[in-house]
């Protein structure tokens, strides 16, 4: 069983609902399960919907904080344990080195640049870090059919499953985190 769930996801406010809502739903079964989320730590858009979730749900809150979210005052107070990073860079590997599994919830060029590092990384044997696409809506329909085909190609060498999983609802990704 997975403790120390990593949650890429964006920062951004005003977005559909649905993303919110899943947002929400993976707050509440980390923090409902005893387990730590592990995330950007800002508090702002979907990141501060799922801290908020998982603390209201008992559960602990890893913050990785890059310089930039404490020179803007962005910084959620619900952080139970800061870790100061430099950059984009440094927060990452922080991430995935205090995650025992990695989760991409709706995103953007942060979140795919992240996400694609852990696929990178076990394309090469660096590490074999689970990775969970966590699809709302079709929110990662067009990346999956880029890898898909990059797969078809050979230009990347095994299966998807390999590199990672993908779900569309929170039981299947409750299944997952209890494995």
């Amino acid at each position: 069983m997975y403790q120390k769930i990593g949650v890429y996801l964006s920062a951004r406010e005003d977005l559909p609902a649905s993303f919110t809502r899943a947002a929400r739903e993976v707050g509440e079964l980390i923090g409902s399960t005893g387990r730590t989320l592990v995330y950007g730590g800002a508090r702002k858009g979907l990141m501060e919907v799922l801290a908020k979730s998982v603390k209201d749900s008992g559960g602990r809150v890893y913050g990785m904080v890059p310089d930039i979210l404490v020179e803007r005052d962005l910084v959620s107070d619900l952080i139970d344990v800061t870790f100061r990073c430099v950059d984009l860079g440094d927060r990452k590997t922080m991430m995935n080195r205090e995650s025992d599994i990695l989760v991409a919830l709706p995103g953007g060029i942060g979140t795919l640049d992240e996400a694609f590092t852990v696929m990178a990384n076990a394309g090469i044997g660096i590490a074999r870090q689970p990775l969970v696409f966590y699809n709302v809506d079709g929110c990662w329909d067009g990346i999956l059919s880029a890898l898909d085909r990059l797969f078809e190609l050979g230009l990347i060498v095994g299966k998807p499953a390999d590199y990672y999983r993908v779900v569309t609802d929170i039981d299947a990704l409750r299944t997952i985190l209890d494995e």
